[in-house]
């Protein structure tokens, strides 16, 4: 009877660390999924953003081309 019973308790055990290392997978998977959805949101928000740069960039140019045309007139 003592060596069932300690059978059973190992298996107890077993099932116990089992069931944590479970649940620590699904943890670790849910901050990996979240992780990976800032970071896409973040590529998309730097993305927007260099674009935004392209444009005011684009801008600024026109704008110092007129300065210096109209400079350049007598």
């Amino acid at each position: 009877m003592k060596g069932e019973e300690r059978i059973v308790e190992l298996l107890a055990e077993y099932l116990q660390k089992t069931d944590r290392l479970l649940d620590r997978m699904e943890k670790t998977d849910r901050n990996v999924e979240m992780m990976s959805t800032a970071i896409a949101n973040h590529s998309v928000k730097f993305n927007e953003m260099k674009e935004e740069q392209g444009i005011m960039l684009k801008e600024l140019l026109s704008i110092s081309r007129r300065v210096s045309t109209l400079e350049d007139k007598p």
